[in-house]
């Protein structure tokens, strides 16, 4: 077979294959990368002189290779503020050249660490030539290093792109030619150079493809500088949407390939520093780019991102590798902010809001409206008003409103606000956010989108088994119109705290699931703080949607968690002996009527548990002292605890009864 017809694989290695894709781009007989073979490299490189000249003033070439590169060296005749000269310029063409006729030819002894096929070639022996050639002595054996292979591991240094190694590397004649391409292809991104690879092949090709041929529009007028120089984060985005726009007139490109990720490279190959660091752009990521495009946003979002400011934190390439919120999209001050079309699409896209969730958001924003004036509504789009308590108390109110109404569940509440991670009840703030967006958008229509994000699993809330078990308690003892009167009717006026408290402490003599673990696995956040107002919203979400479906009845899986008194050993034993000597001297039922009982009226408080575990009488263990009592009423941190105390005592007696009446039933069952 002729060497010219060889085939030119891509290799994997993104600084190699992107060089090939730049000489793919520059043929005129290549369309599609897969075709490039070695024909179509030589005709591209004719004599090299075109590419010579190109690298010995494009910025890029200095940034990856350095100035130790034969083409910039001040011993062969470079000259700052001149340029190179031809002797830099005869030698550096001519180790191209020899690299170029050595690919194609069949290797046996070492694998070239950017693609893996064998070489025998001697890179000394094509720079001695090279050099030797233009009349020039050869001082020292050459080697690859960083100036002619970025991130390249060579002796005294650490590998970066490359395994670490003790000798120079192994790079094949092919990998070595391909890269001297790469000073078209590439782009600055936040001050680094950056280049890309894709689990598409077709897309990072022509990303790469609309790069090169910016970059020859360029050097045609003289200017040699580097894209992206003073464009910061918008660098990516400002050549990513044209390019979409192009793709989408293209017959065979309907649309992003499924798990479609762009990564992109960003790196430095100067200095004794060099580095290198992945970014990925995801699928969603550029679903949301291609879906904004094709539906006509494409010069909304350059509009935008020509605003941004110069911290890359806040730019749109960073939020969307985060998938976070791009607080660009919100209305500020005069900027107005992006249209409802696109914050929609990204909310769904990127940040991976449910289109149930961001309709929930309109609806609210919508309800709001109809109830305030023009004047409040303007303090309401404030960006600063959702960090006012009482604004926030103020839609709740609203939103309480619409669950009487049926517009609004428990469910699509935890939608728009998803339930934190860790112990207690509380949600992220991402919800207040879009409430605000969308009361400046209530005079449009929704956008109508379809939702084909997969939705992330949501976290597993207690708070319906408790939730139901007052509902169910409350209803058999009272009823259900006392039940609207005195807690749906009376909530914000009665149901507290202390409230939800007895509740609990009732519901532990009857029901599993009420120790004092399960309180603070229900109540308490991981910072020890307790915190119940998020929790009784969302309770009073659940008890009015039962309400207005008339159920009786509510049945829960019990958490998971094992439940504990969480008392100090001493203690506890106490408290069980407490208990047996009660209930053995005078019966279980007299130890509910004279010691439940009164705790529920809190008839005996904390000075009676004193008395009983300090006192005499007990005839397998010591009492307290006062010493110890003391020290069992402050918390880890030397703070009273008496309140708290006093309740997880509560909650221990009325546990051992629940468990001596299931002991007994079962009992009697035999």
């Amino acid at each position: 077979m002729d060497n010219n017809q060889i085939k030119i694989e891509l290799t994997g290695n993104p600084f190699v294959d992107t060089g090939l894709a730049v000489i793919a781009s520059l043929s005129e007989e290549v369309d599609d990368i897969n075709e490039l073979n070695l024909t179509h490299i030589k005709k591209v490189y004719a004599d090299g002189s075109q590419l010579t000249e190109w690298n010995s003033k494009l910025k890029t070439f200095t940034q990856i290779f350095g100035t130790i590169n034969p083409l910039f060296q001040p011993s062969y005749g470079f000259k700052k503020g001149i340029g190179s000269s031809n002797t830099n310029k005869d030698i550096y063409k001519n180790i191209l050249n020899g690299l170029l006729g050595e690919i194609g030819k069949t290797g046996s002894k070492e694998r070239c660490w950017a693609c893996g096929e064998l070489t025998d070639f001697d890179f000394s022996l094509i720079c001695k030539n090279a050099i030797e050639t233009v009349g020039k002595k050869v001082s020292d054996e050459k080697k690859i290093g960083r100036d002619w292979f970025p991130l390249a591991g060579s002796l005294g240094s650490d590998a970066q792109a490359l395994p670490a190694a003790s000798q120079a590397p192994v790079i094949c004649p092919k990998c070595l030619f391909a890269i001297h391409y790469l000073p078209m292809s590439l782009i600055l991104l936040d001050g680094r150079l950056a280049v890309f690879q894709s689990t598409s092949t077709e897309l990072w090709y022509e990303l790469v493809h609309d790069i090169v041929s910016e970059v020859k529009s360029r050097v045609q007028s003289g200017n040699y500088e580097t894209i992206g120089k003073n464009e910061g984060s918008r660098a990516i985005m400002k050549r990513l949407i044209p390019l979409i726009k192009r793709l989408q007139h293209k017959k065979n490109y309907h649309e992003i390939p499924k798990n479609t990720s762009l990564y992109v490279w960003r790196f430095s190959n100067s200095g004794t520093n060099p580095e290198c660091t992945i970014e990925e752009i995801p699928n969603p990521a550029l679903s949301f780019l291609w879906n904004a495009v094709k539906i006509g946003l494409g010069s909304e979002i350059e509009s935008i991102i020509a605003k941004e400011g110069k911290n890359p934190r806040y730019s749109l390439y960073h939020c969307i590798l985060e998938e976070r919120d791009y607080l660009n999209f919100y209305p500020e001050g005069k900027k107005t902010g992006a249209s409802s079309k696109l914050f929609t699409l990204y909310q769904m896209n990127v940040v991976g809001h449910s289109i149930n969730a961001l309709q929930i958001s309109y609806d609210i924003s919508k309800t709001v409206v109809s109830q305030i004036n023009e004047k409040d509504l303007k303090r309401l789009q404030r960006s600063e008003a959702f960090r006012e308590k009482k604004i926030r108390t103020q839609i709740r109110y609203i939103i309480v409103q619409m669950a009487e109404q049926g517009k609004i569940t428990l469910k699509e509440y935890l939608d728009l606000f998803p339930l934190n991670e860790g112990r207690g009840i509380s949600v992220g703030w991402d919800g207040w956010n879009l409430i605000r967006f969308y009361l400046h958008h209530t005079s449009e229509e929704f956008p109508k989108m379809s939702d084909k994000i997969p939705q992330i699993e949501k976290i597993a809330s207690p708070l319906p088994y408790y939730a139901a078990q007052i509902y169910n308690r409350y209803l058999m003892e009272r009823g259900k119109d006392r039940f609207e009167k005195e807690v749906i009717t009376g909530f914000d006026r009665d149901i507290k705290v202390a409230w939800l408290i007895s509740q609990f402490a009732q519901l532990a003599e009857s029901q599993e699931g009420f120790t004092y673990e399960h309180w603070v696995n229900l109540c308490k956040q991981d910072d020890g703080n307790l915190f119940t107002n998020e929790l009784l919203f969302q309770m009073r979400l659940l008890w009015i949607q039962w309400l207005r479906e008339g159920k009786e009845m509510i049945n829960f899986p019990q958490p998971s968690i094992k439940g504990h008194n969480w008392l100090p050993e001493k203690i506890n034993t106490i408290l069980e002996v407490l208990f047996r000597d009660y209930i053995e001297q005078r019966g279980i039922s007299r130890f509910y009527q004279d010691i439940l009982v009164k705790l529920r009226k809190n008839e005996l408080g904390i000075t009676w548990f004193k008395k009983k575990f300090t006192g005499t009488g007990f005839s397998e263990i010591e009492p307290l002292t006062e010493l110890e009592w003391d020290d069992f009423l402050l918390d880890e941190e030397g703070n009273n605890a008496i309140t708290e105390r006093y309740f997880q005592l509560k909650l221990a007696f009325a546990n051992l009864y629940r468990m001596a009446m299931c002991n007994e039933q079962l009992m009697k069952g035999r």
